[in-house]
């Protein structure tokens, strides 16, 4: 009798050290060996790789399933699916009430775990959005209790903006209030902060919308870089000043490499993450997607985006994830101009195609790089290292097998999120995954959605210090 519940055999393995081929032995949802390729004959089921990669699973850091239309547990069922189109096999979903964004997410926790329990097809973590005073007193028992290390703080999102999301923005003293109540937590505990200047940004909106102009350009100039600027930059010194660990989302502007580099050095705790759309579409796309571009913050331009993808390569931007949001039909997300439309889009299920496709087959990032950055280091950030982002032994048996070669035209039929349109719907793309496992169970084969939808489970995400 094998060993082993599962053999990955024959593949070119992405492991910690580089590329080889290997055998992964596979045993009670663990990793319980990595061998020489051929060395493992036998198992309870052998699942031959030849000429294909095997990823550590992607974890996606920035997703959204309550913004919109559909309550948190219907996106759970959906969104998974689209997730695991696209070999993700952890997400970190930012809870929010959009109802009543003041709910003490003390109480709003359990059916939020019930939701996971009940209808995920992939493992999830949970981060929050913090917009209120008791929400922030409560971040030690949300820490403690339920293993919630993430907070989500905005500053943005004031006036017409907020009734959208039915989100409650922060101001300067609630964040700094937060940031200390993160740094008194400690690691994993991160605060991630949405980084625009609303003023500059109102006034610059009712300007363009009385001259008239309609386009995806107009709407990333009403959202200036020195808006992202200003925010990105005060929230680092207020990182600086409480020794808090800061997590800045969905960085958009190339001079935001130049300072997390320099805060960075001098002993800043400040993590950069960016998005795929970032990295491959400008403001000057309108007529590739319209509207369907329209994201907070912006698109920004060429310049921006090639010091993103440096950033990327030298280690200063450490995470990439989707934003995954807005899982609406697309009449409503386009609605009838820019000004209207909604911004986000669903992205979970082409982070790795996009990376790929984009980043390795452009020459942008070598398939380590791939590797290192949407699971490793998106694991180590976010407190699930070492259970995720990695193949060795110990860790979650979470892989997406991957043919590099291969082409698809993407669809909304194919990528199954509920969203009936996608960014890069009618794109080519190179590099897609063949089947994506979860803890040694295959719930993704061929473009075929084969799990248990009640699969998934929560994991948290406990403080260091925690008393065991």
């Amino acid at each position: 009798m094998s060993d082993f519940d599962l053999v990955i055999r024959g593949g070119t393995v992405l492991l910690p050290g580089g590329a080889r081929h290997a055998d992964v032995g596979v045993s009670g949802g663990r990793i319980a060996a990595i061998t020489a390729a051929g060395a493992l004959r036998e198992g309870g089921r052998v699942v031959d790789v030849t000429d294909l990669h095997v990823f550590p699973g992607v974890v996606d850091p920035h997703v959204h399933l309550q913004t919109f239309q559909n309550p948190f547990d219907v996106n759970v069922a959906t969104e998974t699916r689209n997730a695991a189109i696209g070999g993700c096999t952890t997400m970190v979903p930012t809870l929010l009430n959009r109802e009543d964004a003041s709910v003490s997410f003390l109480d709003y926790f359990p059916w939020a775990r019930a939701a996971v329990d009940e209808h995920s097809l992939i493992d999830v973590g949970f981060s929050a959005v913090i917009g209120t005073d008791r929400q922030i007193e409560e971040l030690p028992a949300m820490a403690y209790d339920h293993g919630i290390t993430s907070y989500k703080f905005y500053m943005a999102y004031t006036r017409d903006e907020a009734a959208v999301f039915g989100i409650l923005a922060v101001d300067d003293a609630q964040f700094l209030e937060g940031l200390r109540q993160v740094a008194r937590i400690g690691r994993p505990a991160i605060a991630m902060v949405h980084a625009e200047n609303m003023s500059i940004i109102h006034n610059l909106k009712a300007r363009y919308i009385a001259e008239g102009r309609d386009d995806l350009k107009a709407w990333t100039d009403a959202r200036p870089d020195i808006a992202e600027e200003e925010a990105t930059r005060r929230a680092i010194w207020y990182a600086r000043e409480t020794g808090s660990r800061l997590y800045i989302v969905h960085m958009t502007i190339g001079r935001g490499v130049e300072w997390v580099r320099a805060a960075q050095a001098d002993g800043v705790d400040v993590i950069a993450e960016t998005c795929p759309h970032y990295l491959v579409l400008t403001k000057h796309d309108h007529d590739r997607v319209g509207s369907l571009g329209k994201v907070n913050p912006p698109l920004r331009d060429q310049e921006s985006q090639d010091r993103l993808w440096e950033g990327l390569r030298d280690g200063t931007v450490t995470c990439v994830g989707s934003d995954h949001s807005t899982v609406v039909p697309k009449p409503d997300k386009v609605r009838t101009g820019i000004w209207d439309a909604v911004p986000g889009f669903p992205g979970m299920g082409m982070l790795l195609p996009i990376m790929l496709s984009e980043g390795y087959h452009r020459g942008r990032l070598a398939l380590d790089d791939v590797a290192r950055i949407l699971s490793l280091q998106n694991a180590q950030v976010w407190g699930l290292y070492p259970r995720k982002g990695i193949i060795q032994v110990g860790s979650d048996a979470d892989f997406a097998i991957v043919d590099l070669e291969a082409e698809r035209v993407v669809t909304p039929e194919y990528m199954q999120s509920a969203a009936d349109w996608g960014l890069y719907d009618g794109w080519t793309v190179k590099g897609w995954p063949t089947a994506t496992i979860v803890r040694g169970e295959t719930v993704m084969q061929d473009g075929e959605i084969v799990g248990d939808p009640r699969f998934g489970e929560y994991i948290p995400r406990y403080p260091e210090d925690r008393p065991s």
